[in-house]
């Protein structure tokens, strides 16, 4: 929450933070619940960079999570199938 936030930042009175907070759940979460996984993640991430600004943070480093899985694939997946999976953008 906002609050929840806000007493951290005020507790600890960072001048840099590393944003990696998220809600995470694993493939099949969020395939059955990729809205909320959404919302809340939005919401995560709104809150920690406001808290920031608020309390004059020189730096943010931010990244976001999210499942990022091939259609045609085996299984399990591993991190040594990274380079295996086609780049995120056309070519």
């Amino acid at each position: 929450s906002l609050s929840e936030t806000r007493a951290l930042f005020e507790q600890h009175k960072p001048t840099h933070v590393v944003h990696l907070a998220a809600k995470v759940g694993g493939l099949f979460q969020n395939l059955r619940s990729n809205l909320d996984f959404w919302r809340r993640n939005i919401h995560i991430n709104d809150n920690v960079l406001h808290c920031a600004h608020e309390a004059g943070v020189e730096k943010v480093v931010s990244c976001l999570s999210t499942c990022i899985f091939p259609d045609k694939t085996t299984y399990p997946i591993d991190e040594t199938m990274v380079s295996l999976l086609p780049p995120p953008f056309p070519k």
